[in-house]
Order: structure tokens, then C-alpha cells, then sequence
């Protein structure tokens, strides 16, 4: 077994992902739950869970989301939580069994001193040396993409846009939106309570509506669905809503990829356009690709096309550059 372990991490606001150079990758929801009292503690045997896991007891416990828009919460709760979650993410692939740890850790495209620094805190002691890339960079380097394209990664807590030309984008590549997945929940769970009065809602079951769902288009499906109404249960259907949901996310995602396309040299603007690429959970919505594609037919002929595997596509590709990176491009968190 060789003496260094390489990995890629997508620290996601609702999932993350690890993939590591010894084969392992795996998923989990970005939830660490501590039990609530003495009770709790010795009925769940242990101080601390994660993922499903933890929502499974989620009433004997204080759930933390500690990645609120993909970095990590600035209060000591969060942090800790955050610490956690990535120590038994890290965990997932026997880094014991190394010598050293390489991570590559994904970011949205636009976070500050204070999240990268964060960012940095919940990682010391579990990894060597880090390198912290864009969410779309990570996703253009997996699939091979980085000669010209524009990626939109449409996660829970942003959506993340950047224009990849060969290298590492810079700030002035990539712009980041509040309008992600999310921001639809938000959207659903509103319109869900405003047609159906008394509907009880928590946002895990909103998030399940939309993930089976999810869709856009210009006409309306049947979702049928049960809800609890006053205590009653009612099946009913929210096709209409799951629609005009995602669809209010739309105008703002167009508007972002026009931007960058428009900010960028003339001459690859037509590479760019020809090659967008959706990718995160939100590239799961149903019929997302030709519906961008088209809202941006007015700026000349596009080709907009869902990536494989969303869910673990930054992890791998985060994997992928960190196997071929030297290690002068890491920085040594010892």
C-alpha cells in the first residue's frame, strides 16, 4: 500500500461526497446530531451521529446542517458539528492506513477569508495538505472539459457558474447565486401552504416532494402526494407547484450564464456558448437543459447538456486533480 493517500471532498450544503485514490467513495447528508439529554444519550449509545443516521432520530437529537451554503457556519456549534462531520467523512476511507493525506476540497466559487479559514479548521489534523478549488472547476476537470466551457453547478445552498479556459479560473471567471435547491424547497414549501391551508410541512418532506418531481416545462403533471392538513391526512396534487417552483429559479441562472459569457473574450464566447454544462443536484430537475438552452437562444446558437453522475461528479473530479497536482499547488495544514 502506497505511503499517500489522495482524496477529493465536496463539502455539500445537503450531501457531501469523498472520493479517495485507494477506490472508496461515498455519500452521506451533511447532518451531524447530537442527542438531546442523558435519555437520549444512553437510548442512541453514542454522543454523536451523522447522515441518516442521525435524521432517523432526529427527535432525540440536536441536528446541526453545519455547511449553510456550503461553507461551514462562523459560530462555535457549527464549527464543531462541521469538525465532526468531516472527521468521519475523512474516516470513511481508512486514512490511517497512509502515512500522509492529500485533499483536494471543493468550495463554491465565491467564499471569504473567514469560510476559507473555517474551511481550513475543520479539516486541520485529518489531512496533510489541502488544495481548495471551485465546485465547477472540480466538475469541468472530471469530465475532461477544461479546454472551453462554462459549468453550473446547481447544489442545495448555491448555484455556482464559472467559465473554464485551461486553467484555474479566477474570481472575475465565476459568479455564485442564492438560487439553488434550496431556494426552490423555499419556493414549494410556501406555495404547498398557500393553497393547501394547514398543511403541515417540514423542509426534509418538501425536499422530498422536489426531488421526485422536480420539473419544468409549459405544461403542467399530476404529483400526487399526502400531506397532513390540520392533523388530517389528504392526498393531493402539487404537479402545478413542483413547476412554477423550479421555474422561479430559471430566470436567475440564465441571467448568471449570460453574464459570464458576456464578461468573457469575444473570442471564445462562442466555445462557451457551445459548451454549458449543468451539473449538481439541480441538474436532475427534468427538462432543465433545453429549458436554459431556451432562455439563451437570444445570444446565438447553445449547447447546454446535463453531466453523469451529479451527485458524486465533483468528488471524483476534486480526485482526479489531486492525484496529478504537485505538491507545491497544496498547502501544509500540520
Amino acid at each position: 500500500m502506497g505511503d499517500r493517500l489522495y482524496i477529493g471532498i465536496d463539502l455539500g450544503t445537503f450531501q457531501s461526497t469523498i472520493a479517495s485514490s485507494a477506490g472508496g467513495l461515498d455519500t452521506m447528508e451533511t447532518v451531524v446530531g447530537k442527542p438531546k439529554d442523558p435519555v437520549a444519550r444512553n437510548f442512541l449509545g453514542r454522543d454523536v451521529l451523522f447522515g441518516a443516521d442521525a435524521l432517523k432520530n432526529k427527535l432525540a437529537c440536536n441536528l446541526f446542517r453545519p455547511m449553510a451554503a456550503g461553507v461551514a457556519q462562523d459560530d462555535e456549534a457549527n464549527l464543531a458539528a462541521a469538525k465532526a462531520f468531516v472527521t468521519h467523512l475523512i474516516d470513511t476511507v481508512d486514512p490511517e492506513e497512509y502515512d500522509e493525506v492529500f485533499g483536494v476540497i471543493c468550495s463554491p466559487s465565491h467564499i471569504t477569508f473567514t469560510d476559507k479559514s473555517n474551511l481550513v479548521a475543520t479539516l486541520r489534523g485529518q489531512v496533510n495538505a489541502i488544495m481548495v478549488v471551485s465546485v465547477p472547476f472540480a466538475t469541468a476537470f472530471g469530465l475532461d472539459e477544461i479546454g472551453g466551457s462554462i459549468v453550473v453547478d446547481i447544489g442545495a445552498g448555491t448555484t455556482d457558474i464559472a467559465r473554464i479556459y485551461g486553467t484555474f479560473p479566477s474570481e472575475d471567471d465565476e459568479d455564485t447565486l442564492s438560487h439553488a435547491g434550496d431556494w426552490i424547497d423555499e419556493q414549494l414549501m410556501d406555495l404547498i401552504e398557500k393553497k393547501y391551508t394547514g398543511a403541515q410541512l417540514t423542509k426534509d418532506m418538501t425536499r422530498g416532494m422536489k426531488e421526485k418531481y422536480s420539473y419544468v416545462g409549459d405544461e403542467d403533471r399530476e404529483c400526487m402526494v399526502e400531506l397532513s392538513v390540520e392533523g388530517k391526512k389528504q392526498i393531493v396534487d402539487i404537479g402545478d407547484l413542483v413547476r412554477e417552483s423550479c421555474e422561479a429559479a430559471m430566470p436567475y441562472i440564465v441571467s448568471g450564464i449570460k453574464a459570464v459569457v458576456a464578461t468573457a473574450d469575444p473570442e471564445y464566447q462562442p466555445i462557451l456558448r457551445n459548451n454549458i454544462i449543468i451539473s449538481g443536484g439541480g441538474s436532475l430537475i427534468d427538462g432543465v437543459a433545453g429549458r436554459i438552452a431556451d432562455e439563451l437562444s437570444d445570444i446565438g446558437d447553445v449547447n447546454v447538456w446535463c453531466c453523469d453522475d451529479p451527485i458524486t461528479q465533483v468528488a471524483t473530479g476534486a480526485l482526479k486533480l489531486a492525484e496529478v497536482m504537485p505538491d507545491e499547488q497544496y498547502t501544509s495544514i500540520n
